[in-house]
């Protein structure tokens, strides 16, 4: 499911954190450390840099290289700014912690072919300190609508569309005065945007046809249709029960070892209660013979009996 932290301004925000040893940095500027631990963090970059950019290297290169070059740079001229003025830096010192830094990026991108990285093709104009987080947010938010442009069908149907909608709205509402004022207007150029007008269009085309209650509505018909299903089906559910079962009976008995033992166990069964039947047959015909015998025998004493009565 597509969501605001799919966005690529989101996604990728960290992706340079590491290799600038970002942490260090910003300690030193939070606690206006010295010019000594100032270049402490440029041996570390010098460390870092490459390691990090050969890690990450296919991905960056994958999700829009210049981009995310771009906002590398970014974030180095806004640090060395920021560096410029907590530590009381004369000229010279900043001028070399600046070009070694820059030195050492040019080095790196020029050993992996990113040209289009190198420090003289992002002119240092335009990231001047007072344009540079306006230039950032619009980046972002140019990068972000081309995002949506091209994953318009997914969105629309993301459970986190009007989210999405929100999130995007908002951020163009509040740089809304710099993009009618058409400042910066080179920045929707690297997104083949002829002007600002664009983004509009491409937000206009937001339509989400499934949020949470549409889910919810559908969870719930479900279960309510479910009961009465069950109930309908009931007998066949039962008759294609009692089938299986039959089967797999049938199946045991035929195929399987199972089978064999029931069969010697029946044979056995048969064979005791015919053994039983011949003797209680045999029992029956003994005492048949011998109650026959008996009134024979009390006849003909009744008749020997009767006829000397009568004399």
């Amino acid at each position: 499911v597509i969501s605001v932290n799919d966005f690529p301004s989101t996604k990728f925000k960290s992706i340079w954190n590491d290799g600038i040893c970002y942490d260090e940095v910003n300690s030193i500027i939070a606690q206006k450390k010295g010019i000594t631990d100032a270049y402490s963090w440029v041996m570390s970059f010098k460390k870092k840099f490459k390691d990090n950019l050969e890690n990450r290297q296919i991905e960056i290169k994958k999700h829009e290289l210049e981009k995310r070059c771009r906002d590398l740079y970014y974030i180095i001229y806004d640090i060395l700014h920021k560096l410029k003025n907590v530590i009381d830096y004369d000229d010279s010192l900043y001028n070399n912690i600046s070009d070694t830094i820059k030195g050492h990026i040019n080095s790196t991108f020029i050993n992996l072919s990113y040209l289009s990285c190198l420090s003289v093709a992002n002119k240092g104009d335009d990231y001047a300190h007072e344009n540079i987080n306006d230039r950032k947010y619009i980046d972002d938010l140019c990068e972000d609508v081309k995002y949506i442009e091209n994953n318009i069908r997914e969105i629309n149907s993301s459970s986190q569309c009007k989210q999405i909608e929100k999130n995007i709205l908002e951020r163009k509402g509040n740089m809304q005065a710099t993009l009618n004022s058409g400042k910066h207007s080179d920045i929707p150029k690297h997104y083949k945007f002829s002007s600002y007008d664009e983004l509009d269009n491409i937000i206009r085309k937001i339509n989400c046809t499934s949020d949470s209650k549409t889910e919810q509505i559908a969870f719930k018909g479900y279960s309510q249709e479910t009961p009465q299903l069950s109930v309908e089906h009931i007998p066949m559910v039962v008759i294609f029960s009692l089938l299986g079962f039959l089967l797999a009976c049938f199946f045991l008995y035929k195929f399987t070892p199972l089978g064999i033992l029931l069969k010697i166990r029946i044979g056995k069964k048969i064979k005791l209660e015919n053994n039983l039947s011949e003797e209680l047959e045999n029992e029956v015909s003994d005492e048949t013979s011998e109650y026959v015998r008996n009134n024979l025998y009390n006849n003909k004493y009744n008749i020997l009996y009767n006829t000397s009565g009568n004399a």
